[in-house]
């Protein structure tokens, strides 16, 4: 608890100040389809709330409860449906209330003879997508860098800039960690935890004192000195500790905790995506939350094990952090996976990020990537540079389009297919039926489940619960959550 008070002592001193110091909320409209997106700005890190107020200044719904909010812009998506009853059209009050002040904007829902806003920097900037630099107060907009690269997998080009370009880690045994210090002095708080030889950090300044001002996720393990776990700090690190090195020109990986997906790329496209499972935290293992970050993957381990499960493939990183296979007990024919694939697509590793078993609609598996990163660097440093995207609030899982094409196998099917010829159905069911995402809530499709194969998109009620959540607050922010 002390730790969390004084992070959030440091926040009240270091977030910037904002337009007077007063709140904000920029007008907004109700799309056609019931979604909205709401802009403000919070001066000063306080506790804040959100209420809709009707054309008498009635409050008719709350957006959301009181709740400490960083200073800063944020930009809150509110799926169709969030507003119940539904809205009439006409024109709606949005009151912004924080411990600085109020502030009032318009929500306009139908078609409202209303005057158009004119663009402005502010607007604009909200419109930003989201990066790993989120809690940052310094935006260099560095080309082909991590932090400043927005998390967005559609972008392949983007994408592949940043997994190829050269990173900088702390010149120290991969098994060795050193401390970001809050000031450029050794004898100040030490902060954060860094891992030697494989974890990125973000390079901000470089002081004529020798220092280096620098952004980097806390690497604490549950045995650490500095425990701060997963906590995006910046601070001062000596200059001469770091060295700058090439990575990986073939492959690179992406891994999401949004979508619960790794993201396979190479020479230059998304080669395939794979279901993954991270890290499941608990108030008295707040440790088990897979840091985020960037990071080489620098040894082939195989096979480790974990209590009574076996994880097959595993690629080392970050010191003692694993990417391999689902968990399984029992050995050859009787190994079993139903524990880990029960859990396949959602949190619930010790801090080690699980991937699929179970072929995908491209031919590919956990053991798949293993051999092909073995193959193609036989003869090469590994060095394969490894992403962990952070599920930041205000991010969303786009809904599928509602003609993407469906499969299921009429002849007694319990699953929906990414694709006609998936490795999970027998062949003689092969290709099966093709359907669209638009129907699937219609029988005879209402009640198929998702396949563990091909892992096709997620129900439109199972986005939109995780976009929910994420309108509300950072599941992997473990501080600030545990620290309530």
């Amino acid at each position: 608890m002390r730790r969390v008070f004084c992070l959030f002592l440091l926040l009240l001193f270091i977030t910037p100040v904002f337009a007077e110091g007063l709140p904000s909320v920029e007008d907004a409209v109700l799309a056609d389809d019931g979604s909205v997106e709401i802009s403000y700005i919070i001066p000063q890190t306080c506790e804040a709330s959100l209420v809709l107020l009707d054309s008498q200044g009635r409050e008719i719904q709350t957006i959301f409860t009181p709740r400490t909010l960083l200073a800063g812009r944020h930009v809150l998506q509110l799926p169709a449906g969030f507003f119940a009853p539904a809205l009439n059209d006409g024109t709606y009050t949005l009151l912004l209330r924080t411990a600085n002040g109020e502030a009032r904007s318009v929500l306009t829902v139908g078609n409202v003879s209303v005057q158009e806003p004119q663009p402005t920097e502010q607007s604009a900037e909200s419109k930003e997508a989201i990066t790993p630099a989120l809690r940052s107060n310094y935006h260099p907009q560095h080309e082909n860098c991590y932090w400043c690269t927005p998390m967005d997998i559609t972008d392949e080009a983007a994408i592949w800039n940043m997994l190829t370009a050269p990173m900088t880690v702390v010149n120290l045994n991969q098994r060795d960690h050193t401390s970001l210090y809050a000031e450029p002095d050794a004898n100040s708080e030490q902060i954060a935890l860094i891992t030697g030889d494989s974890q990125g950090v973000h390079v901000l300044e470089t002081l004529e004192n020798g220092w280096s001002l620098v952004e980097v996720y806390s690497t604490s393990f549950f045995d650490s000195t500095v425990k701060n776990w997963n906590a995006f700090e910046t601070g001062y690190i000596r200059t001469d500790k770091l060295k700058q090195v090439n990575v990986n020109q073939q492959y690179g990986i992406v891994v999401d905790k949004l979508t619960q997906r790794m993201y396979l790329f190479k020479d230059g496209h998304l080669e395939t995506t794979l279901a993954c499972s991270t890290g499941l935290y608990n108030a008295k293992q707040p440790y088990n939350e897979t840091r985020s970050g960037e990071f080489l993957i620098i040894s082939f381990t195989g096979s480790i094990t974990s209590d009574n499960l076996i994880c097959d493939y595993a690629l080392r990183y970050n010191d003692d952090d694993y990417l391999h296979e689902v968990p399984h007990t029992g050995k050859g024919k009787d190994k079993d996976f139903s524990r880990g694939d029960a859990k396949l697509g959602t949190r619930s590793s010790h801090g080690c990020i699980r991937v699929q078993h179970k072929t995908n609609a491209d031919g590919y598996t956990m053991s798949k990537v293993y051999e092909l990163l073995k193959e193609s660097t036989r003869k090469t440093k590994l060095n394969v540079r490894l992403v962990i995207w952070e599920d930041y609030q205000g991010r969303s899982i786009p809904i599928p389009a509602s003609d993407t094409p469906l499969y299921y196998n009429p002849k007694g099917g319990v699953n929906y297919h990414r694709t006609a010829n998936c490795a999970g159905v027998k062949q003689q069911y092969l290709p099966m039926v093709g359907f669209t995402y638009g129907e699937l809530e219609n029988a005879p499709y209402s009640k198929l489940t998702p396949c563990g194969y091909c892992w096709p998109d997620l129900r439109v009620a199972d986005i939109e619960k995780i976009n929910a959540e994420h309108l509300t607050q950072s599941p992997g922010e473990i501080m600030s959550i545990i620290g309530k």
